[in-house]
């Protein structure tokens, strides 16, 4: 008898400790609006995705590199439904209009997929001084672009609005720092709300289903 009933002690608390962890588990993914993540002040449009991802970055800020390789983390294992982009934030600026400038040109140029993370690697931490549209010429030249291509697409039209646009976005976004997460174009989360890196992709996956 005292074997039987030590048995069933035992059974019970492991059943009542698995229902503890699955609490814990559950609980972790209950994300609340207001504290994980909120709710854009101007939803925007993801069509033609059903499902999208868009991170906004700033090259001029440490934290949005030191990002990058937990977004390449989460890029091998998110769904094949959910359309990943990244876009810079644009303030009313004269840094942040000449950084946003800088990742449409490459756009542009069909080389942001390249320099991307070398240009952010370049100004963080081999602190090159690439300010100016003389010395980012010469940088992109070993993605296989011409000086004259770079400036002549830095300072197009095409570009300038682009960088209109971005600040638009940035601004029915509210974003107020970065790097920003905004998934489906409706909710904004980020690091400091999700508490840290790893937590802030679990919130990213969960608002997709949202």
């Amino acid at each position: 008898m005292l074997r039987r009933t030590w048995l069933k002690t035992v059974v019970t608390a492991a059943f009542a400790g698995l229902l503890s962890s699955n609490s814990w588990a559950q609980a972790d993914f209950d994300f609340v609006e207001g504290v994980e993540y909120k709710k854009v002040p101007q939803p925007q449009s993801i069509a033609p995705h059903t499902k999208q991802v868009t991170e906004v970055f700033y090259y001029g800020c440490p934290h949005c590199f030191e990002l990058e390789p937990s977004i390449h983390e989460w890029l091998k294992t998110k769904p094949k439904d959910v359309y990943f982009e990244q876009i810079p934030a644009v303030l009313n600026n004269p840094n942040w209009i000449f950084m946003g400038k800088v990742y449409f040109t490459a756009k542009e140029l069909g080389v942001v997929e390249q320099a991307h993370l070398p240009f952010f690697s370049a100004i963080h931490k081999e602190r090159k001084q690439l300010f100016t549209v003389d010395a980012l010429a010469s940088y992109f030249t070993q993605f296989g672009v011409k000086e004259a291509d770079f400036k002549a697409t830095f300072n197009s039209f095409k570009v300038d609005q682009l960088v209109r646009n971005a600040m638009r976005v940035t601004q029915a976004l509210g974003i107020s720092g970065v790097p920003a997460v905004v998934v489906n174009g409706k909710y904004l989360t980020d690091v400091p709300m999700a508490q840290s890196k790893e937590r802030m992709w679990q919130v990213v996956d969960y608002l997709t289903n949202q």
